[in-house]
């Protein structure tokens, strides 16, 4: 779920190298779905699989702020889980 059956470059090392980042990222969802369990009391938010994960919490448009004191995270009043989100970042 990670694309990590595209290795169509001839070349073994940049097949090596898009396997090691797919890997990667599918251990920082594992991540991701740890805290939603920890913090969210929705069961049906904490059977996500990979594609759910991504398509309700890392697809979320936003507006990001950084100035010299605070980072600020402007996001839409439509998106569905806004509560989510903030309380996988905060934790």
């Amino acid at each position: 779920m990670c694309f990590s059956d595209r290795l169509s470059n001839s070349n073994f090392y940049a097949n090596f190298t898009r396997l090691i980042m797919s890997s990667l990222a599918y251990e920082m969802m594992l991540l991701i779905k740890e805290k939603i369990k920890k913090v969210t009391k929705d069961k049906q938010s904490k059977k996500w699989l990979v594609d759910n994960i991504r398509l309700f919490l890392l697809k979320i448009a936003a507006i990001l702020k950084i100035t010299k004191r605070r980072i600020t995270i402007s996001i839409s009043s439509t998106a569905i889980c806004k509560d989510l989100f903030l309380a996988v970042i905060r934790a």
